[in-house]
């Protein structure tokens, strides 16, 4: 009964080979119910959200939807172009791999959100702009990281920090997870586009997009996912209880911390700067440390748009902390956007 079903609750009952089974699980039905009534409103052609407890991987509510009702669960599916979320295992790598420090200056030439082949020159011509790391990771910057990936990483560390951070890999969980897939290219350019996030086959699913912020969070540990606390069978006897660990540890804790402020950043003057000003403002969030990464492409024949979000609300509680994966996929109607979902997501969280 949890394989199929998107609509996940507190307690779920099964049978099996004639005996009863109570299955405790994770979900915070309050905010489940909050996310279906968002993701309803919502005029997205397909929605799907994570909200997860970054150190030790709890599923606090996971929750899809598609235009065409079907009973797919979109959170555990790798089919969605993971944009520029891929810029924070680029920046992990340039960072650990590559030696640099955030505030190290770097140039590119052109608009930050194309990448063509003339922005990938190293030399610095007289309209280049001088940015640093994590400017250039606030805003998106798309030729910054087609330089990175193809001058300063290359296949052989992409490939690596990728399958670090669990692509091409399993993800175990409670309910079958598609792996998310990547394929590191020989081309220059094609590292370029890799890098930036600005390519359509790098894949990921929205669980692991709330997983990879897990392990920025988590000083560099991937927590392992679990929706089932407990199984008991009809006389209330445990069968079954989870048990928390890590699943990965794929940058150091000073990288992580790195990335941390990068992403906070992105909530300060970067890409949700807008959407998560009041969070900024407010003296009720004062104590909630708030980071995001957000991405967006169109599919191959431009019918879709792919809006991403992966974000962190960290309260002085770490019981009450959050990671948030949130995917939009938008037609020819814009629906609401990932980030507006997630900035109502973290605040009715943060309400209790």
């Amino acid at each position: 009964s949890l394989h199929n079903s998107r609509h996940f609750s507190t307690q779920v009952a099964f049978e099996k080979n004639g005996t009863s089974f109570a299955i405790e699980t994770t979900i915070d039905e309050s905010l489940q119910k909050y996310v279906s009534r968002l993701l309803g409103w919502s005029r997205t052609h397909q929605a799907a959200v994570v909200v997860m407890n970054p150190y030790d991987g709890r599923i606090l509510s996971m929750f899809s939807r598609e235009r065409q009702s079907s009973n797919r669960n979109l959170c555990v599916l790798s089919e969605f172009p993971a944009a520029s979320l891929f810029k924070i295992i680029s920046a992990s790598a340039a960072l650990e791999a590559a030696g640099f420090t955030p505030d190290q200056s770097l140039y590119y030439s052109g608009s930050r959100y194309t990448l063509y082949r003339y922005q990938l020159k190293t030399a610095k011509g007289r309209y280049s702009v001088r940015t640093t790391l994590r400017k250039a990771f606030a805003i998106s910057n798309n030729p910054v990281f087609g330089k990175i990936g193809m001058h300063d990483l290359g296949a052989v560390v992409l490939t690596d920090y990728a399958h670090r951070f669990r692509f091409n890999r399993p993800i175990p969980f409670d309910v079958p997870v598609t792996a998310s897939a990547v394929a590191v290219p020989e081309s220059d350019f094609g590292l370029a586009e890799l890098s930036s996030g600005f390519n359509k086959k790098t894949l990921i699913s929205p669980l692991h997009a709330a997983l990879i912020i897990s392990a920025v969070v988590n000083n560099g540990q991937m927590a392992t996912p679990w929706l089932v606390s407990t199984i008991a069978d009809r006389d209330k006897r445990l069968v079954y209880r989870a048990r928390t660990g890590a699943l990965a540890s794929p940058i150091d804790p000073k990288t992580a911390r790195q990335m941390k402020l990068m992403m906070q950043d992105g909530v300060r003057y970067g890409t949700t700067r807008t959407a998560f000003r009041e969070f900024r403002q407010s003296k009720k969030f004062a104590s909630v440390r708030f980071g995001s990464k957000t991405g967006t492409i169109n599919d191959q024949r431009d019918r879709f748009k792919y809006d991403w979000i992966a974000a962190f609300a960290l309260a002085p509680e770490p019981a009450d902390s959050i990671c948030v994966a949130v995917l939009a996929v938008h037609g020819k109607l814009l629906g609401t956007r990932a980030v507006e979902m997630a900035g109502a997501i973290i605040r009715h969280h943060l309400s209790f």
